[in-house]
């Protein structure tokens, strides 16, 4: 059954193969800016014959106005008269407009008694500003009736020695999409398949560019799988599948530099021991870096083992070893370091601006969260622990119950800010001095010396 479900995934794979994803995914978004493209182009060319028909239906409504008001004026003319249906049909058909047809606006009714088009709430408010548009010297109004695609030209007509007062509706049409696409179909087709040939091409030859130098990765991750962390590429293609070879490589180091980290890192906190502690304040001098280092252990950890047992003690340093991570992450940079010596024993490097802060911050925070936390209600509000004094039991054989304080934490800082050190011995050796000092007060405490 597995035999069979791995034939198939592998059969599947051959019909998906590295060219037909390029492709498929090179093509399908050229072919939706084809679309967009096309959109465009028509979006434009039907503007641009709007704007024509604009310009020439002035023309049109100029000369329909003119002819009307010749008409309107001939001596023997009557609005019943035949004669006026056949001049209103011949100006149509000459100026190609879709209608040209009268409307008295006192009667309020067409003289056509079946009108090609109806007069709506439109046409008569066109009317009405025809006639104000009069008032102020102008021919005719003009209104665009995007639903209709049209542009309607509302042109009075004044008959001398009559008080009816007539206006004529000329209906130009605007562009549409079928004229608009007439006009560019062979533009927008030669386009379109120029388009979706660039993106078969385009697929082909990336398909192809980046295959082999996969082909190599794929096969190192294989082999990195099967535990072997030393294999690298070599891709030099100077572009960026180059550059994800030259990550890869870095990332097999970084692997490396991680198993050594793990095989060295605390069983009990899982932060590097005394080898990523060493070799992290040696490149730090290595390069010269300025940083604050601080090694930190825990006061009474011994009296608090034996007081509550070692399960708890292992709490306490846990603890210790996450508010550490935290306070640094929240209050210092991005490379800051934390380091486990071992028992109850920290190291960390921070850089100088955020030494002090960290210091603060990990001190209050100890004493009111971690303390708290590890003690029983009554031993943390008297603020102590009655126990035996063991080594006056060992020398004496006198057992005598004595007060201890509860833990606390110190915090010894070095910096090389204005002094510098000659290797991590010496790093370390002046940390462990300032230690004594820090450790004068009963309760949690910091020093930095620089």
């Amino acid at each position: 059954m597995t035999s069979l479900y791995y034939y198939k995934r592998k059969k599947r794979r051959k019909f998906q193969g590295l060219y037909s994803r390029i492709l498929i995914r090179l093509t399908v978004p050229l072919l939706f800016l084809a679309v967009v493209f096309t959109t465009l182009q028509l979006t434009n060319q039907m503007n641009a014959m709007n704007e024509s028909y604009k310009i020439e239906s002035r023309f049109i409504f100029d000369s329909i106005q003119k002819a009307l008001d010749a008409e309107f004026k001939r001596e023997g003319f009557s609005v019943d008269s035949p004669e006026l249906a056949k001049t209103l049909e011949t100006m149509k058909t000459f100026h190609q407009v879709a209608s040209i047809e009268i409307y008295d606006l006192f009667e309020k009714k067409p003289l056509t008694e079946n009108p090609e088009f109806v007069w709506d709430a439109f046409d008569l408010a066109g009317a009405e500003e025809s006639i104000y548009h009069k008032t102020l010297g102008k021919p005719y109004h003009i209104k665009v009736d995007k639903a209709a695609k049209r542009l309607v030209g509302y042109i009075p007509v004044d008959r001398p020695g009559y008080s009816a007062l007539y206006i004529a509706r000329a209906i130009y049409p605007l562009a549409s999409l079928r004229k608009a696409l007439s006009q560019s179909v062979w533009t927008l087709l030669v386009t379109f398949l120029l388009i979706a040939l660039t993106g078969v091409l385009m697929g082909y030859g990336l398909a192809k560019s980046i295959a082999n130098p996969l082909k190599a990765l794929n096969e190192a991750t294989r082999e990195i799988v099967k535990g072997n962390l030393n294999r690298k590429v070599p891709i030099h293609t100077g572009d960026e599948i180059g550059a994800l070879g030259d990550t890869f490589n870095q990332m097999v180091e970084s692997l490396n530099e991680m198993k050594k980290r793990a095989e060295d890192s605390n069983p009990l906190t899982q932060l590097p021991g005394n080898q990523g502690i060493f070799h992290e304040i040696r490149r730090r001098l290595h390069e010269r870096q300025k940083f604050v280092l601080f090694h930190i252990d825990l006061d009474r950890f011994k009296v608090f083992n034996d007081h509550y047992g070692l399960a708890r003690g292992d709490e306490a340093i846990q603890k210790t070893a996450r508010l550490l991570k935290d306070v640094v992450k929240e209050k210092g940079a991005a490379d800051d370091f934390v380091g486990h010596q071992g028992g109850d024993d920290f190291v960390l490097t921070v850089q100088p601006q955020h030494a002090r802060e960290i210091a603060e911050t990990l001190v209050k925070r100890f004493d009111h969260e971690i303390v708290r936390s590890l003690y029983r209600k009554d031993d943390y509000d008297q603020g102590y622990t009655l126990q035996v004094d063991r080594r006056r039991l060992a020398e004496t054989g006198e057992e005598v119950t004595i007060k201890f304080p509860l833990l606390s934490i110190s915090l010894a800082g070095v910096s090389n800010v204005k002094k510098d050190f000659a290797d991590y011995f010496e790093c370390m050796s002046s940390a462990v001095e300032v230690k004594k000092e820090a450790k004068k007060t009963v309760t949690s405490s910091y020093v930095i010396k620089e």
